[in-house]
């Protein structure tokens, strides 16, 4: 990575005040800062930004574009991955939560679904498939039985 993180901030773009530039700049301090919060999730466990992004807002913002819409944020692809654009997204809060590393994934009958969505679907308690699963239920029958 190159310059300073100030440095990095400090460009003539004039869209510091944007909700676009206030998540860049979030994206680098969870990388970058360790006294964040989050830190530990993202630059403590390895995670980068890409040479290209650390270097310029304005290529995140060529790559990445503006969010589609307020209910979109940035998203990693593959969550153990970098920031960087062939692996980054713009994605709601639901589609994030599905692409967490320890969402839960259940196929049944050539269906691939989160643990979640299953409990909407067979209208069975998340928590009910998870106990059955953890006592070691046969998927078939963790989605099937008292429905």
């Amino acid at each position: 990575m190159g310059a300073p993180i100030g440095n990095t901030y400090r460009k003539t773009h004039g869209m510091e005040g944007t909700r676009v530039y206030r998540i860049y700049t979030m994206m680098l301090q969870r990388i970058l800062n360790p006294n964040m919060d989050n830190y530990n999730f993202y630059g403590g466990r390895g995670i980068k930004v890409c040479d290209r992004w650390y270097e310029s807002f304005e290529w995140f913002l060529a790559d990445m574009g503006e969010p589609p819409s307020p209910e979109h944020t940035l998203d990693r692809i593959n969550p153990d991955g970098d920031y960087a654009p062939d692996n980054c997204r713009w994605a709601t809060k639901e589609e994030q939560m599905l692409n967490r590393r320890s969402t839960h994934w259940i196929t049944f009958d050539g269906v691939s679904l989160s643990l979640g969505q299953w409990a909407k679907k067979t209208n069975i308690n998340r928590k009910t498939l998870s106990t059955r699963l953890g006592r070691g239920w046969p998927v078939e029958r963790t989605l099937t039985e008292g429905i």
